[in-house]
């Protein structure tokens, strides 16, 4: 019968705060039992009870490591009940586990006390830890009274018979984990599933047994012949040439083994820097074209800065005059003031130059005045030819003539009649802006062709730096592997190394199997002769017993590799009815699991389509579902019912809705039992705090039991206890 977890218990351990009690209880069924948490919410710690339980280990949260519990216990007592305990007063933490087989019921319970000594309740040092001894009990199913178990032996094997340790790899593991559960790129991965589901030890037991008998038998037999009174030169030839034989397969056999381990050492390297090298090569091409559009980004961004910064030179710089744009009337109310200062000027110039010296004001005489060669003559001879009257030397009309005629140069220099003459600051004025205002019918067209440029650099550099994040972020997004300091070109030699190297030994294995398969026939042809040459009153006990030794190694040999064979064939055609159950809900049609033989004897596991052409670089999700399957086939594989419950936390973390729903329902039909931790079905803002997906998984009658844990929001740690609700 199998082995049903009823429930379990928990006491101040992490954030299940408080007693053995219904409030920190958890009661299963058969079938598929589900606990749904937001992250925070006790999903962990409930799988570290467990850990607790088979391995006394708990998985550290802060640095992800399993610890021993005694080096731990600290951390694992509730923060409310270490703060709630007195210095001098002692908490106790555990778990209680209880389950049924067919004709039991267990009760296991692990514990430790701490007694608390110092002020700080989060420092070891404040703490003295006593771990408890184990606490077995047991009843059938018919009295209610549990009796405790005292051996310790007949503990250890009570806690082992919930999953059997050589399953829980299968049966019990965080969602990380599938991914490591089976390797098929060791061989010894597949050995190990192999080994589990049948008894092929025994034959490898029988193979080297019945392989030492041949040769115990053979050397009795020739030992036999020697000692014969018959002596035979061919015979002897032939004994010793069948030893070389045997001498040289046996050495090629090792060199087999030392290739077949290269192979899969090249293998393994290989598949763990499958993803690495192909993000290595598109890393590399990317880190180049990252390179080149950084330039161009720089490029771009200069000339875009450069472009803006000139743009305050545009306003005075008179190829453009942008500061005149608006001044058109400005322009000509200008010209009219300057026009009119001008006359005004000169008119007041005038006035005052005229009321100093008339003679300096006009330049031209009145009407009928003589001109300059008449006021020669005037003055030659002294006389007024305009009235006919005299004007002798020394006289006031003389020397009138005089400044008449000199008028023209006596003075260069105008009579100040302002106190600032302004004259010169709008004539600069006028002269400096000649370029601006002459602009200002193509300034408009010229902004215009400026904000084209300005949009089209703009846009240019825009681009440029959507495809340099475009191109990081396809960087950043191959990093699912590795770390961001791997050097690409390391990793892509270190690949195509490995790669030479699975060429260099598959070469090599296939050399030395057919060196091997030729000496085998050399062998057999050599016995013949052997057989032929023995002497006709060789006793016949000796040549019947190596006959028999000789046909045993050869059918145990044959049948090693035939159950071998056999259960490979069985785990592919269990794992593919599984995948399709898994992936009944998705929109992936089609498709094969392939388990193909590399030359070391390893397995390959591949997905191939309808028309058989592999196919290669699926989602996270869909590798773990593939994996998963053959984890359920190993199971399923088992020639007897299996009897354990499956245990697992978040293994749904890189599955989508299609496949979670197809996960449930797979789980249910493979597994007596389940209990799987999730917060893929979480929806703090709904009622019942799940999804529709959720909602949906809850009424399938294969689902048994939903609890929903939840922690306050917004409170100190100290106060932070999970407290659970029963959905179903």
């Amino acid at each position: 019968m199998a082995s049903i977890i009823n429930k379990i218990s928990f006491k101040n351990f992490f954030n299940y705060y408080g007693e053995y009690d219904e409030n920190t209880t958890y009661e299963f069924e058969e079938g598929v039992n589900i606990i749904v948490a937001d992250n925070g919410a006790g999903k962990s710690k409930f799988f570290n009870a467990f850990l607790w339980l088979f391995y006394d280990q708990i998985l550290d949260s802060d640095d992800k490591i399993k610890k021993n519990v005694k080096d731990v216990a600290v951390k694992i007592i509730s923060d409310k009940a270490k703060n709630e305990t007195a210095i001098g007063d002692s908490v106790e933490t555990g778990i209680l586990i209880e389950y049924s087989t067919g004709l039991w019921k267990y009760q296991i319970t692990k514990s430790f006390t701490a007694t608390r000594i110092r002020e700080n309740i989060t420092s070891y040092d404040s703490w003295q830890v006593i771990i408890n001894d184990v606490e077995v009990s047991q009843t059938d199913h018919v009295l209610p009274k549990f009796k405790p178990v005292y051996d310790a032996d007949e503990k250890n094997s009570i806690i082992k018979k919930l999953i059997l340790p050589n399953l829980r790899q299968y049966s019990f593991f965080q969602g990380e984990e599938v991914d490591s559960i089976i390797d098929f790129g060791k061989k010894s991965s597949i050995e190990e599933a192999v080994r589990t589901l049948t008894d092929i030890s025994k034959y490898e037991e029988l193979v080297e047994l019945t392989k030492a008998f041949k040769v115990k038998a053979e050397k009795d037999l020739n030992k036999q012949i020697q000692t014969g009174q018959e002596h035979n030169e061919r015979l002897d030839k032939a004994i010793k040439l069948k030893e070389e034989f045997e001498k040289s397969l046996e050495n090629d056999e090792i060199k087999l083994k030392e290739f077949e381990n290269l192979y899969d050492f090249a293998e393994q390297e290989k598949n763990e820097l499958e993803q690495n090298f192909s993000n290595a090569e598109k890393r590399n091409e990317l880190d180049l074209k990252i390179k080149e559009k950084n330039r161009r980004v720089n490029e771009a961004a200069d000339e875009y800065s450069s472009f803006l910064e000139s743009l305050n030179n545009r306003f005075f710089d008179g190829n453009f005059s942008w500061i005149s744009l608006g001044f058109e009337d400005v322009e000509t109310e200008f010209q009219e003031k300057i026009q009119a200062f001008r006359e005004i000027h000169y008119e007041k110039k005038a006035q005052k130059n005229r009321g100093e010296n008339p003679n300096q004001h006009f330049h031209f005489l009145p009407l009928d005045s003589p001109d300059s060669v008449s006021l020669k003559n005037m003055i030659d001879r002294e006389h007024c030819f305009i009235c006919n009257r005299e004007a002798k030397i020394g006289t006031p009309e003389h020397d009138h003539f005089i400044k008449l005629k000199n008028r023209a140069v006596d003075s260069k220099k105008d009579v100040e009649f302002v106190k600032n003459n302004l004259e010169a600051f709008f004539g600069g004025l006028q002269i400096n802006a000649q370029p601006f205002y002459n602009k200002i019918e193509s300034i408009e067209d010229s902004i215009l062709k400026t904000r084209e440029k300005e949009i089209h650099l703009n846009e240019r550099l825009t681009k440029l730096k959507n495809e340099l994040k475009t191109l990081k972020s396809q960087r950043k997004d191959l990093l699912i592997s590795g770390n961001e300091d791997d050097d690409p070109q390391v990793i892509i030699n270190r690949y195509k190394g490995a790669i030479k190297r699975i060429e260099q030994s598959s070469y090599q294995i296939e050399k030395l199997k057919d060196s091997i398969r030729q000496l085998k026939t050399k062998i057999q042809n050599t016995e013949k002769e052997i057989q032929s040459l023995r002497p006709a009153d060789l006793p016949e006990g000796y040549l019947l017993n190596y006959e028999i030794c000789n046909d045993l190694a050869t059918a145990t040999e044959k049948a090693r590799e035939r159950v071998f064979n056999n259960m490979i064939n069985l785990l592919e055609k269990n794992a593919n009815h599984h995948f399709q159950n898994l992936i009944k809900y998705n929109e992936l049609a089609g498709g094969k699991l392939k388990f193909d033989k590399t030359p070391s004897g390893a397995i390959e596991f591949n997905y191939t389509d309808n028309k058989g052409n592999l196919v290669a670089g699926a989602a996270e999700g869909f590798q773990r579902m593939k994996k998963f399957s053959v984890v359920m086939a190993v199971i399923s594989a088992n020639t007897t019912k299996y009897n354990y419950p499956l245990l697992a936390d978040a293994p749904l973390s890189a599955f989508g809705s299609a496949f979670t729903e197809g996960f449930f329902e797979a789980t249910g039909n493979v597994f007596p039992q389940s209990i799987i931790l999730v917060n893929d079905l979480y929806d703090k803002e709904d009622d019942m705090k799940l999804n529709d997906l959720g909602k949906k998984i809850i009424k399938n009658s294969l689902v048994k039991r939903v609890y929903v844990n939840q922690v306050p929001q917004g409170v100190d740690q100290v106060e932070l206890v999970t407290t659970r609700k029963k959905i179903k």
